[in-house]
């Protein structure tokens, strides 16, 4: 009986030594805005607002997936 519970006991604590030593979340990952051509850098969406407005509008959006990308303005959906 003894033997079962240490082995349990060493089985958690192998499972949660894996659990906090697992990779990193994508949310650490650096974003680096690259030099756009016709648009500025971004690495969220949010970060395009004003240049949209400054265009005449339109949804901002940020290409990259989050890493990098350039600003656009998607057409509003009618």
């Amino acid at each position: 009986m003894k033997k079962r519970v240490a082995l349990f006991l060493f089985s958690l604590a192998l499972a949660t030594f894996a659990l906090v030593q697992g990779p990193a979340p994508a949310e650490g990952a650096r974003c680096l805005k690259p030099a756009c051509f016709a648009s500025p850098g971004c690495c969220v969406a949010s970060e395009c607002t004003t240049w949209c407005i400054s265009q005449g509008g339109g949804a901002p959006a940020c290409s990259g997936n989050g890493q990098g990308g350039c600003c656009s303005c998607l057409p509003p959906e009618s």
